[in-house]
């Protein structure tokens, strides 16, 4: 070993002991500084596919499940994309994975399950073991709102109920299932409640009415009609379908009633808990 080797490898070995001596009580110093002064360190894992970026937990079930719901998301672009014959959306969307309501209600004052802010392009979705996360919901309220505007006040209930067709069963049950056990109870909302107070009505009927009447508007008049509806408002609800909701409803009542005679039978008391 020559004496200018050794001169390097003393130098470099005095750069490192300085460095290192000099690092941790500066790291301590400051994180302790940090703490105090009310600042926290969060560690997020973020991952970008395409026009999507999203944002897991550092552990927990979303952690965990990661990869299966990036998959989900991807498959749902592309499926809701289908679903409202959009040849593909490109906005970029950044969707956050939580692991609880609580953290849901810290994030954007509410405890739900999902929230989309059109607005941000951001979507918010709580993922557990307890039920399956609305990724497909959310993506859908984001594309129909950035593609065809956000729908009047008196159409919330078309834009959750196109939302909810995402969705094939809640307990087992189909969405037309659950229309014709709520036709047989007597449980389903007058169109002036669905119109003109939404979500002050019970959600778990309130939802899946309006996903079947939805179902039911695109299956047999169009998506073009339904658009257009989605853009006017419901007053021109006559005007665009040429008939009366009074004769839509009758409409979906026999049909609903021919596809499924026999209704089926539902513990009331439970499946108003919700979706598992």
């Amino acid at each position: 070993m020559t004496k200018a080797t050794t001169s390097i490898l003393l130098l470099a070995l005095v750069f490192s002991i300085t460095g290192c001596a000099d690092k941790t009580p500066e790291n301590e110093s400051t994180a302790q500084e940090t703490q105090e002064a009310g600042w926290e360190v969060e560690k997020r894992l973020t991952k970008t596919v395409d026009n999507l970026s999203f944002s897991f937990p550092s552990e927990g079930y979303a952690y965990d499940k990661r990869d299966i719901f990036v998959k989900e998301c991807m498959d749902a672009l592309k499926e809701n994309c289908a679903r409202i014959e959009l040849s593909e959306y490109t906005d970029p969307i950044k969707i956050t994975f939580l692991n609880s309501r609580e953290e849901m209600e810290e994030e954007v004052g509410m405890a739900a399950s999902g929230w989309t802010n059109t607005w941000t392009r951001e979507i918010h979705i709580v993922a557990t073991d307890q039920f399956s996360p609305p990724i497909p919901h959310e993506l859908l309220h984001m594309i129909a709102m950035t593609t065809w505007g956000y729908p009047h006040e008196d159409l919330i209930w078309i834009n959750e109920g196109l939302a909810t067709t995402t969705e094939d069963f809640c307990n087992g049950f189909t969405v037309g299932e659950i229309y014709r056990y709520l036709l047989e109870e007597d449980l389903l909302l007058s169109i002036d409640s669905l119109t003109g107070d939404f979500h002050g009505q019970p959600s778990i009927i309130s939802y899946h009415q309006s996903a079947h009447l939805v179902e039911y508007l695109i299956t047999n008049h169009g998506l073009q009609k339904f658009e257009e509806l989605w853009k006017t408002g419901f007053t021109a609800f006559e005007e665009i379908y040429a008939i009366s909701f009074a004769q839509l409803a009758e409409e979906v009542k026999e049909q609903t009633i021919a596809t499924y005679p026999t209704p089926v039978s539902i513990d009331w008391e439970v499946f108003q808990e919700g979706c598992f």
